[in-house]
């Protein structure tokens, strides 16, 4: 699992120190580049180093080359190449059957020969209330009326 790093300031220094070879840097990180490089040695040298070297492959003048520069892949390469690129566009090609076919079934255009669809919307009322009575469980009891022994007035 990889775990978050926060580099020291020494780190984060060498990473200013090429940013600032660029022209990359906010005058805020130039100062803290400028602070901390005024007191650690070991940074002073490496962005001495590192901005020797830049100068220098910035002076120099481009090689001309005597031959073109050309690199083969081996067999192997090419033909793992060849393979992923037809098993990528076969399944692209799969997806989009899948993702057309599927928009052609739920068009608005298309009759609908679903098991719930309604003709109108009292066919899915009535629908929804017969489902509703299944499946919820009966909260209230009707209890069953007493029998009258002998005189039962009812209002």
């Amino acid at each position: 699992m990889a775990r978050w790093w926060r580099p020291n300031k020494c780190e984060r220094t060498a990473q200013w120190i090429s940013l600032d070879l660029d022209g990359e840097l906010s005058q805020l990180e130039q100062v803290a580049l400028a602070r901390h490089l005024s007191g650690c040695v070991r940074c002073r040298e490496l962005s001495n180093e590192v901005g020797a070297f830049t100068r220098m492959l910035r002076e120099a003048p481009p090689l001309e080359l005597e031959h073109e520069v050309a690199y083969a892949a081996p067999r192997r390469a090419r033909a793992r190449l060849v393979r992923r690129t037809g098993l990528s566009l076969a399944f692209a090609g799969l997806t989009a059957a899948a993702v057309l076919g599927g928009l052609s079934i739920s068009s608005p255009n298309s009759s609908s020969s679903s098991a719930l669809a309604f003709q109108n919307l009292a066919q899915q009322q009535l629908f929804a209330d017969v489902e509703v009575r299944r499946f919820e469980p009966a909260v209230f009891l009707i209890a069953a009326q007493p029998r009258c022994i002998g005189r039962c007035t009812l209002n």
